[in-house]
């Protein structure tokens, strides 16, 4: 068979036919290489903005997009936003309803201000980290395929999994609270809505400090009137008695701050400002200390099993 081909090759007659067909073989493989790698594994681009702004104490993240480049749909678990090498900010839980991100498919997302953020029971200062340029700050997908640093592809993968590998690994939860499907930021004190003649909700967020600025067209707010919600409610509805707020609106002011201060003593733990470790930190000595507290914990559980043993 061997001799065949070789005789073949030698012979100029053939070689017109090689000179065509070898180019349309090359493209065809070409062709199916490109398709195979289009349907196959996790391609997904992404980007994300961080803001800041006065009705919150901390920076957040505002807006994510993502971009499925595969001609396949992706499940996506949850998203994240790794920052430095050890914390890892939940953006969007999906696991009770997986997202499915379509062949091609954009996705993308506006998220409003927050309370603070929080580790277990402990409020995290997050606000250093997150406007320190040094600090890498990466998208992070939970799929059906693995944990995905966009633009990598890994195995399925979860934050919580990386704790116990290694105990540095802060998985900070975001707190978020939402009036009329408004995101309300933690420094707001109260929440105003007028409801007009025509049922339609005009929801406006106050600090304390708004006397200082123009938020109603027609009259402005004084120190004295934001000193609490009943002071609030009776100036408004003094100033809708004058007419300068419709006579046909209901007027009903919220305290925002009461509802801020219950859930931050939900977390009545040491308040932690998140610091920049590096990566000999997290990485030699992060595993190291792991094993030394697995170690105690055990030597704990012994000595509490031995006493449990002595008392029944």
């Amino acid at each position: 068979m061997t001799e065949i081909l070789i005789n073949w090759l030698i012979d100029p007659k053939n070689w017109g036919a090689l000179i065509i067909t070898a180019p349309i073989a090359t493209f065809a493989l070409i062709v199916a290489i490109k398709n195979y790698k289009r349907k196959s594994g996790i391609a997904i681009s992404g980007n994300f903005g961080i803001t800041s702004s006065s009705r919150c104490e901390e920076s957040y993240v505002s807006h994510i997009i993502l971009e499925n480049l595969k001609d396949r749909a992706v499940t996506i678990y949850g998203i994240y936003l790794k920052v430095g090498h050890n914390f890892y900010i939940d953006l969007e839980d999906h696991n009770d309803s997986p997202l499915i991100m379509k062949p091609y498919e954009t996705y993308h997302k506006k998220m409003g201000e927050i309370i603070s953020y929080a580790v277990n029971s402990n409020t995290i200062k997050m606000e250093k980290l997150l406007q320190d340029e040094k600090t890498k700050k990466r998208i992070v997908l939970s799929t059906s395929e693995g944990k995905y640093v966009v633009p990598k592809r890994v195995k399925r993968w979860s934050p919580i999994g990386e704790f116990f590998k290694n105990h540095l690994t802060g998985i900070i939860h975001t707190i978020r609270v939402t009036h009329n499907g408004e995101c309300i930021g933690g420094n707001i004190a109260f929440i105003v809505d007028i409801t007009r003649k025509d049922q339609t909700t005009e929801t406006i967020q106050l600090m304390r400090s708004d006397y200082r600025l123009k938020i109603f067209k027609n009259f402005n707010l004084t120190k004295d009137c934001l000193e609490s919600k009943d002071s609030l409610q009776k100036y408004l509805e003094q100033k809708q008695q004058y007419g300068l707020i419709s006579k046909d609106s209901i007027i009903k002011v919220h305290d925002f701050e009461e509802n801020t201060n219950t859930i931050r003593d939900h977390y009545k733990g040491e308040e932690i400002i998140a610091e920049r470790w590096s990566a000999f930190y997290y990485y030699i000595f992060g595993p190291i200390y792991t094993r030394y507290s697995r170690l105690m914990m055990n030597r704990r559980n012994k000595c509490a099993n031995k006493k449990n043993k002595k008392t029944s």
